[in-house]
C-alpha cells in the first residue's frame, strides 16, 4: 500500500493548483487585453500620421516654393545693384561731358 501512496503524491504533485491554473489563466486574459489596446493605441496613431502626411508634404511644398522665391529676388536685386551701378557711371560721364563743354564754351567764346 505505501508505493501505491506514494504514486498517488506523486502524481497528485504533477497536477497543477487549480488557483495557480486560473491565476495563469488571468494574467494571461490581462496580457491579451493589454495587446488589444497596444494594438488600438497602434492603429490610431498610424491614421494620425497618415492624416498628416498631407499637411506636411504642403508645408515642404511651400518652404521649396519660398526657397525659389528667394532665390529670385535675390538674383532681381543683384540686377538691380548691377543696373545702378552702370547708371551711376553713365551719369558721371555725362556730367564730365557737361563740364567740359562749359570749360570749352567759357575758354572760346568768353
Amino acid at each position: 500500500n505505501a508505493p501505491t501512496q506514494s504514486g498517488q503524491s506523486q502524481t497528485l504533485q504533477l497536477i497543477p493548483d487549480q488557483d495557480y491554473l486560473r491565476e495563469r489563466a488571468d494574467a494571461m486574459s490581462t496580457v491579451e487585453t493589454n495587446i488589444v489596446e497596444l494594438g488600438t493605441i497602434f492603429n490610431k496613431l498610424a491614421v494620425m500620421v497618415s492624416e498628416h502626411r498631407e499637411m506636411v508634404q504642403r508645408v515642404e511644398d511651400n518652404v521649396d516654393d519660398a526657397n525659389e522665391n528667394i532665390n529670385l529676388s535675390l538674383s532681381t536685386l543683384t540686377d538691380t545693384l548691377t543696373n545702378l551701378q552702370s547708371n551711376k557711371q553713365l551719369a558721371l560721364k555725362v556730367f564730365g561731358i557737361v563740364v567740359l563743354f562749359i570749360i570749352l564754351f567759357i575758354t572760346f567764346f568768353a
